[in-house]
């Protein structure tokens, strides 16, 4: 008590000295930059302001809110274009009604035209003449070998009912398969011959040089002609040949407007 009464006699200025380094200290505060914490507003805490680094910016959508398009891959071209399947190599002799043969890569052929066909038409149920039919003279020899079939377009359920509304689809079933086919007209190959469809199955290692003919001679399916033996040729009237690659794969061309 002696000793605090004489510091305060010593030094009776010491308080306000105090009082004044303080005010000056938080003065010196207020002056500081500012790095964090909360400024008192209007009686409630406000976040102040904070610097944040900058980022790549991320991929965003457009100004008319669709997303803007990726890198897409190049498709891989489809191999069987048309829905044509290399038929099998398989020429084990296949019986159908009465004496008709066909073999079994032809049958095979019909099945797949059968599936693209889609519709209530028989084909195989619906054959008239198969192959290996030898000597048959409207047939101009066609059928003497493999892979030749005619096809009814009678209805099978109503014999009466030519379909002509499935004419079109079963062409172009049968053409996809691997087969030239045309619709033979009444009369087409001789004096009232009966509206069918004629085809011969591209490719057949068993086909008779008539039917060859009908594929790349001069008035064959391959050089856009319905293979019948006219001179000058008639124009196919199902338009020109669908080619498979595995028709190119054997040798077989588009030869239109060839030599």
């Amino acid at each position: 008590m002696r000793n605090d009464a004489r510091k305060a006699a010593i030094n009776p200025a010491a308080p306000v000295m105090w009082a004044a380094l303080i005010l000056a200290g938080g003065l010196l505060a207020c002056n500081l930059p500012v790095t964090g914490g909360t400024l008192t507003q209007s009686g409630g805490p406000t976040p102040l302001p904070s610097v944040q680094a900058t980022a790549s910016p991320a991929p965003s959508a457009t100004a008319s809110g669709t997303p803007s398009p990726e890198p897409t891959s190049t498709a891989t071209p489809d191999p069987t274009p048309y829905g044509c399947l290399r038929p099998p190599d398989d020429y084990s002799l296949v019986p159908l009604g009465g004496d008709m043969v066909l073999n079994q890569r032809t049958v095979s052929m019909l099945a797949q035209a059968q599936a693209l066909y889609g519709g209530s038409h028989d084909l195989l149920g619906a054959v008239t003449q198969g192959s290996y039919n030898v000597g048959v003279e409207a047939s101009f020899g066609t059928h003497d070998g493999g892979g030749a079939v005619d096809l009814s377009l009678r209805d099978l359920r109503d014999w009466n009912h030519i379909l002509y509304e499935d004419m079109d689809a079963i062409i172009l079933a049968l053409r996809r398969a691997g087969f030239a086919a045309w619709v033979r007209e009444p009369g087409d190959l001789y004096q009232d011959s009966p509206l069918h469809i004629h085809a011969i199955a591209i490719g057949d290692r068993d086909l008779s040089p008539a039917a060859q003919e009908q594929l790349t001679g001069l008035t064959g399916y391959f050089r856009g002609n319905d293979g019948r033996p006219n001179d000058p040729p008639t124009p196919d009237r199902h338009g020109g040949p669908l080619i498979c690659p595995w028709m190119i794969e054997m040798g077989y061309s588009d030869l239109r407007g060839a030599p």
